[in-house]
């Protein structure tokens, strides 16, 4: 029979494997990833629900800007004021 003070023990033992195990190092998490590829991966620049963020793991798909998405180009060659006198709401 299971009493309150075994079973206490036992969610506590694995709720101590369960938080070692998640505080491992993220090496440990992906020994085998990297044991795959021989060469180490690098962070890239992603897009996650519209928002930019780094990924440091390297894992997520890197973000290219599409051709022609320059649209600053024709502006890029005005100073501020030049860019203030032909924008004025911006």
């Amino acid at each position: 029979m299971l009493t309150r003070r075994d079973f206490v023990a036992q969610l506590a033992a694995g709720a101590a494997a369960i938080g070692a195990f998640a505080l491992a190092p993220e090496a440990a998490w992906t020994a085998e990833a990297s044991a795959s590829s021989a060469q180490p991966r690098e962070p890239v620049v992603s897009f996650h629900m519209d928002r930019p963020y780094i990924d440091r793991s390297g894992t997520a798909m890197p973000y290219h800007a599409p051709s022609g998405a320059r649209s600053a180009a024709a502006v890029a060659r005005l100073n501020e004021e030049a860019f203030r006198r032909m924008q004025c709401y911006a």
